[in-house]
């Protein structure tokens, strides 16, 4: 097909589009996390401005009884009630007619890819902030931030998910005894199994060789690897939006459990819109795109991470 002046605002559009989505799909190398990721952020959807949320309490430890003995019953606990406020993203380009009439395809490709990077990277940035702020803004329902070490359950006493030490087979062992042993909302143990490891890019090396090498990393000896032989379904996700570049820490790294309350409220995903040239004072099409979601935690249950060293 040819451009010319008497376009179709809704092939203009789909052309837009295609350019769009290619590029906010692209593909990232393997561990690579995004908002997307269902392993480190719970998928959902919110139906409103805010998503309300209440915190729950199990029933407590099942106890022994004798025949005919009325069973105990639990005291399940809902409180806590925490509001997490969706955001809203958005942007426009101007494109200008011309561009379609005199058929300059590398002009607004360009634009429109670089337009729809941004979205992809702002999303993401805007997702892992929960991780970049564990130890400060990220609040659970109790107030205190998502890795502590005084933590308030429901059934009382302090659990601690913070763990103290940059990366090595050792503090991520510590980790994971931390996340097996911690204690639930009702004061019982839910024996939480490691799925995930989250790591700066700075990091991601030194995971990959801590979790996945066949035999023990940095070592001359042939012991095995606990982790790659124990946790073969240990997976290692990386982000840049984890590090400091971004406003964190290289030495931050997370295990969650696939239990874990991190959740990613999406309102409005990321859709486009042309407003054609007809209406504008200059002759440009403006090609829009927003979104609306909101990511946060309710719980500190499934978490240990460390700040490092």
């Amino acid at each position: 097909m040819s451009f010319n002046s008497s376009l179709n605002p809704s092939v203009v559009k789909t052309v837009l589009d295609d350019v769009f989505m290619q590029r906010f799909s692209i593909a990232k190398h393997p561990g690579y996390a995004t908002a997307e990721t269902p392993a480190l952020f719970n998928q959902d959807t919110a139906d409103s401005s805010a998503v309300i949320m209440e915190l729950f309490g199990g029933s407590g430890a099942w106890t022994s009884v004798a025949e005919e003995q009325d069973l105990p019953e639990g005291q399940p606990r809902i409180t806590n009630q925490k509001t997490f406020t969706v955001t809203k993203f958005a942007r426009h380009v101007a494109i200008p007619k011309e561009f379609f009439d005199d058929n300059k395809h590398g002009s607004y490709e360009k634009m429109v890819a670089s337009f729809a990077n941004r979205a992809r990277t702002t999303r993401d940035k805007n997702a892992f902030a929960v991780f970049r702020n564990a130890a400060t803004t990220t609040l659970t329902a109790d107030g205190i931030a998502l890795i502590s070490d005084s933590h308030v359950p429901i059934a009382g006493g302090t659990v601690d998910n913070l763990v103290t030490g940059d990366l090595t087979a050792t503090t991520l062992n510590t980790a994971f005894t931390a996340l097996a042993e911690q204690k639930s909302q009702d004061g019982e143990i839910d024996g939480h199994v490691a799925s995930c490891l989250v790591v700066p890019i700075a990091d991601f090396k030194n995971a990959c060789e801590i979790v996945k090498s066949e035999l023990r990393p940095g070592t001359a000896n042939n012991d095995l690897n606990y982790y790659s032989q124990i946790y073969p379904g240990l997976v290692v996700y990386t982000s840049p939006y984890l590090g400091a570049a971004a406003g964190g820490d290289d030495d931050y790294w997370f295990v969650l459990s696939d239990t874990h309350s991190i959740t990613r409220w999406v309102r409005e995903s990321v859709n486009t819109n042309l407003v054609g040239f007809e209406v504008s004072t200059n002759d440009v099409y403006k090609y829009k795109g927003r979104f609306r979601e909101v990511v946060g935690a309710m719980s500190y249950e499934g978490v240990v991470g460390s700040l490092g060293a």
